[in-house]
């Protein structure tokens, strides 16, 4: 073999052994492709090179006011936003009955990642249980204040991390005995929304 030959020989394996380097790189569950493809769930899903461990609830409550009398006008209201992370109203709809829920309300959840790691402020707590097993949480609790009473309001959904930067999650405005009561499916004004429990995700890499 001439001394080319062997050179070219070196030259091609060394580039052959860089080029699988940057395929694992790419394709590794927190790399570039998956980053590209998944979004969070690439992070929040590698339990190998990332941890959970820091993340915490929220001890503010946050408030947000709904007019009843034009449902689509609260879309993209904001319940919370830091300059990072953003929670706003994305759906908001009246079933027109008490037994399918009545007035709803959803909440569009955005944070951040990287390789470096991920985050995200929301009303679901993204908890990991084992290294290939994983479980959401609603960990907000919503109130309700109109016409001088005040109301609990129950979960009305919940998702994992079905948006490369966020979630979503949702309640019922009234309880359904209210409809008994004092809520029609005709409201006009408007009622003040209190949320507590967001809770911060956090997935940053293991050292």
């Amino acid at each position: 073999m001439s001394r080319e030959t062997r050179l070219f020989t070196k030259r091609n394996m060394v580039l052959l052994v860089l080029l699988l380097a940057a395929l694992y790189v790419a394709f590794k569950p927190s790399g570039l492709w998956f980053l590209t493809t998944e979004g969070m769930a690439a992070i929040a899903n590698n339990t190998e090179d990332y941890t959970d461990q820091n993340g915490y609830v929220l001890p503010e409550a946050y408030k947000i006011s709904i007019d009843l009398s034009d449902l689509d006008s609260n879309i993209g209201k904001e319940l919370y936003y830091d300059g990072t992370y953003k929670i706003y109203v994305s759906s908001l709809d009246n079933t027109g009955s008490a037994r399918s829920g009545g007035y709803r309300i959803g909440f569009r959840s955005k944070g951040t990642y990287s390789h470096h790691g991920a985050s995200l402020v929301s009303g679901v707590w993204h908890k990991t249980v084992d290294e290939h097993s994983f479980t959401t949480i609603m960990s907000a609790k919503m109130a309700a204040a109109y016409n001088n009473k005040n109301y609990t309001s129950s979960q009305f959904a919940i998702s994992g991390l079905n948006y490369k930067d966020g979630d979503d999650f949702g309640f019922y405005i009234f309880p359904s005995e209210a409809y008994d009561k004092d809520i029609s499916f005709q409201e006009t004004g408007t009622v003040e929304l209190t949320v507590i429990g967001l809770y911060k995700n956090s997935w940053s890499k293991k050292s």
